[in-house]
């Protein structure tokens, strides 16, 4: 898990040539300040420092002195990999200077040695050039005497004779109150430090990881449903934050930051930075230095806010979304999408290696998008092969809707689904979120272009659209009459059939259509005595 950035801020110029790629897209200016992740940044300066590379005519027109969002996240990556071989270079070159046994650490000033030229002298002048270094001396040193004038000589082991040097020793003792540096398979990751910071986090407060799909959200240890963020948090308290981590999910956690309490005290805490002081300071807990551990999120029955920015949104969906500007780290270098997950951006990335294949049927002619798909729509729907098979005895049926009924007569299954809005109960999961996101929630997601209406499926946004554009697609086969939209066909063909299922309540007259029902209900209605 990598800890997620922060969007940079600075101008954003739309549309721009990139001066790396060459595409045209958002860009931003190579020469300008930007701010990301609380550091600052300009990227020219980058270039030079990262390549040595000094880009031409910055200083023209604004749309030629551009980076698109991909060419920025290579251009960090570079800088990042650049910082890390200056450490690792550093650390190789320290771990060699340092023995294997007790080192003193000692400075040398060594003389020039004239002895090859000039003879043996058993002094040297005080004004003769000193070079420096720094070694490290093991226990078994050379052997060190002085001299008559009080500087030092070192014997060679090869000829006996002495080398003019002089060797001030400086013993460096260990600062007891500096930490002690790891060496670099002791220290712990960016994502280890994440992970565990999380792990304290949750399990040392009353903060609520869920889970979620569309806009339900589930209990992050048993998957139960709920609609209600209240249900959610109080049903969550039942469980032991504990075993959150023994469940392998490699995704980032969403937590539900609407109380962040302490659980070791009777503390209370408004915000997740306050309380990782909290559990340093005063509990002697074991925080890390790092901010963004997982999505944080304020739920709420009806409009939900960014945590981060303020903006509101109508539905879950839609604030997730949004979160991807905050803290998208994962980029596409195909298009610039950015994702919160490196699973999303595989998945995302298969979409541009995708080749559109069609699978024809050869019976009806029916396009499929696979063969397999294009194999079951000929078993299930020409040679009527039962697929979907009963996990409680041997029977087989056509589609899930049989078997679900199957369950209910042969097995005395309870497969009902109860709306917690409503009163309507349904046999079908599906069934129940499909209900929930049209009726309650109300994720209208098509809009018009032309009015303010909004669809939850795009086949009625197709059909509304015809009242715009005066199309008639929808032909009666008995009549020839036409309609633009498939729902007044229908009531249309009523008329046609002799099943007469509206009545009236008072004269007990059927009509075929809805629509001549309230016809006649105004017959009734002009002949009511008003009421005094």
């Amino acid at each position: 898990m990598s800890v997620p950035s922060v969007k940079p801020k600075g101008p954003i110029i739309d549309p721009a040539l990139c001066r790396c790629c060459g595409s045209i897209k958002k860009c931003r200016l190579l020469t300008v300040e930007y701010d990301w992740q609380g550091n600052k940044e300009i990227y020219s300066e980058m270039f030079m420092d990262v390549f040595g590379l000094l880009l031409s005519r910055l200083d023209g027109e604004t749309k030629d002195a551009c980076i698109c969002a991909t060419c920025v996240s290579r251009l960090r990556d570079a800088s990042v990999f650049r910082q890390q071989v200056l450490r690792a270079e550093e650390l190789f070159l320290k771990s060699r200077l340092e023995s294997k046994g007790d080192n003193i650490n000692i400075e040398v000033k060594i003389e020039p040695d004239f002895h090859s030229d000039m003879g043996d002298h058993d002094d040297c002048d005080d004004d003769e050039e000193i070079v420096t270094k720094k070694v490290k001396v093991e226990k078994a040193a050379p052997k060190i005497v002085l001299t008559r004038s009080g500087k030092r000589k070192e014997k060679s082991k090869s000829t006996g004779k002495s080398r003019h040097q002089i060797r001030t020793i400086v013993i460096e003792r260990p600062d007891p109150s500096k930490p002690k540096r790891l060496p670099p398979h002791m220290r712990i990751t960016d994502d280890e430090m994440v992970h565990l910071n999380t792990k304290t986090i949750i399990e040392n407060s009353y903060v609520c990881p869920f889970r979620n799909r569309i806009s339900f959200y589930y209990c992050y240890y048993c998957r139960d449903q709920f609609t209600n963020p209240a249900e959610l948090r109080e049903h969550t308290l039942t469980h032991n934050p504990k075993k959150m981590f023994e469940m392998e999910n490699k995704k980032i956690p969403k937590v539900d930051v609407t109380r962040v309490d302490c659980r070791l005290c009777d503390d209370k805490i408004d915000d997740v930075e306050t309380l990782k002081t909290h559990l340093r300071d005063t509990h002697k807990k074991k925080v890390y230095d790092v901010k963004n551990e997982f999505l944080k999120f304020r739920l709420t029955l009806n409009n939900l806010t960014c945590t981060e920015c303020g903006s509101v949104f109508p539905f879950f969906d839609s604030l997730q979304k949004h979160m991807i500007d905050h803290f998208g780290t994962y980029t596409c270098d195909v298009c610039g999408s950015c994702f919160l997950e490196p699973t999303s951006l595989r998945s995302h990335i298969k979409t541009h290696n995708k080749v559109d294949a069609n699978f024809p049927c050869e019976i009806c002619g029916k396009n499929l998008k696979s063969k397999y798909s294009m194999g079951l729509h000929v078993r299930t729907v020409h040679e009527k092969k039962p697929t979907v098979n009963c996990y409680k005895c041997e029977a087989a049926f056509l589609s899930y809707a049989q078997r679900n009924r199957h369950l209910i007569e042969a097995h005395g299954d309870q497969r009902t689904f109860p709306c917690e809005m409503c009163d309507k109960v349904y046999n079908r999961r599906k069934t129940l979120m499909e209900h929930m996101r049209r009726s309650h929630l109300k994720v209208y997601k098509h809009q018009c272009d032309l009015c303010d209406q909004k669809f939850y499926l795009p086949s009625r946004l197709k059909e509304h659209m015809a009242t715009h554009t005066g199309e008639r697609n929808f032909r009666c086969e008995l009549c020839d009459k036409c309609y633009p939209r498939l729902q007044s066909l229908q009531e249309h063909k009523r008329t046609h059939a002799t099943e007469r299922r509206f009545e009236c309540d008072v004269c007990n007259m059927a009509f075929a259509q809805i629509v001549s029902l309230k016809t006649h209900m105004k017959t009734h209605n002009q002949f009511e005595m008003p009421s005094y």
